[in-house]
C-alpha cells in the first residue's frame, strides 16, 4: 500500500487534471452506472462488486467535490440517490468513445496477451439463479469460448465444444452497440446478430455475459 494517498499529477495540462478528477480505480465505472440511472448508494454497491465501502464511499465524496456527482431526493421513504450533473453527464461521449477502443480487447481475450480472462457478475441482480453454462461469441468469424459458472465467467479464445448457445455478430455491430447506440436486441432485429441454438436460450446468454440488470429464470429455462 502506498504511504501516502495518489494526489494527482500536479501537470499543468487539461488531460491530466482530467484524470486527477475521475482517472482513479472505479471512478469511471461509477459515472457509467450513474449514466444509466441515479442510483442510491447501496444500489451502487450491489452494482459494483469488489468496489468495498469505504473506496465508493470515497469516489463519490470526491466526484462531489468535483460537482460531477449531487445528492437528489428519491421517492418518498427512498432515501437519497446519486445522480450526474450537467459536468458529469458530459463524460458520456467520451466514456462511448473508451467503450468503442476497449470493445477489442473484451471481444478477443488474447489483445492484451493473456491467454484468458475471468469476470465477476454479482452485479446482476439474481444472478445465482443462472445454471451453469458453456456458450459462444463469434464476432467476424473469430469465436471465443464464455464458460459461466456460479456468478462468474471465463473467457478463452477458441470455439465452445458444446454451447448452450453462440451468438454471431460484426465488429461494426459491436462498435454501435459498444458506444451505446445499439443494443442486443436491436441486432437481432436487424439481423446484425444471430444465434446458434434455440432462441429459449438467448436471456440465459445475456445474464451469463452481464447485459441484464437482473436474471428471472424462466420455469423449463437454464
Amino acid at each position: 500500500m502506498p504511504r501516502n494517498a495518489w494526489a494527482g499529477y500536479g501537470r499543468f495540462c487539461p488531460l491530466a487534471r482530467a484524470l486527477d478528477v475521475v482517472g482513479e480505480r472505479w471512478t469511471l465505472v461509477i459515472v457509467q452506472e450513474l449514466l444509466k440511472r441515479p442510483s442510491r448508494y447501496g444500489d451502487l454497491a450491489s452494482r459494483l462488486p469488489g468496489i468495498g465501502t469505504s473506496v465508493l464511499a470515497d469516489r463519490l465524496r470526491k466526484l462531489e467535490a468535483a460537482r460531477v456527482v449531487e445528492r437528489v431526493p428519491g421517492p418518498v421513504g427512498a432515501g437519497v440517490a446519486y445522480a450526474l450533473t450537467d459536468r458529469g453527464r458530459g463524460l458520456g461521449e467520451s466514456l462511448g468513445a473508451l467503450r468503442r477502443w476497449g470493445v477489442a480487447y473484451l471481444t478477443d481475450p488474447t489483445a492484451d496477451g493473456a491467454a484468458s480472462h475471468a469476470f465477476d457478475l454479482h452485479y446482476v441482480e439474481g444472478i445465482d439463479a443462472l445454471h451453469d453454462a458453456e456458450l459462444g461469441l463469434v464476432v467476424d468469424g473469430t469465436p471465443t469460448t464464455l464458460r459461466f459458472s456460479r456468478g462468474h465467467l471465463d473467457q478463452a479464445a477458441g470455439a465452445p465444444a458444446d454451447p448452450l448457445l453462440t451468438v454471431r455478430t460484426s465488429s461494426a455491430f459491436m462498435d454501435r452497440w459498444a458506444a451505446g447506440t445499439a443494443s442486443w436486441d436491436d441486432g437481432r432485429a436487424t439481423g446484425e446478430v444471430t444465434l446458434d441454438g434455440p432462441d429459449r436460450h438467448w436471456d440465459t446468454w445475456l445474464a451469463a455475459t452481464g447485459y441484464l440488470l437482473a436474471y428471472h429464470p424462466k420455469p423449463g429455462h437454464a
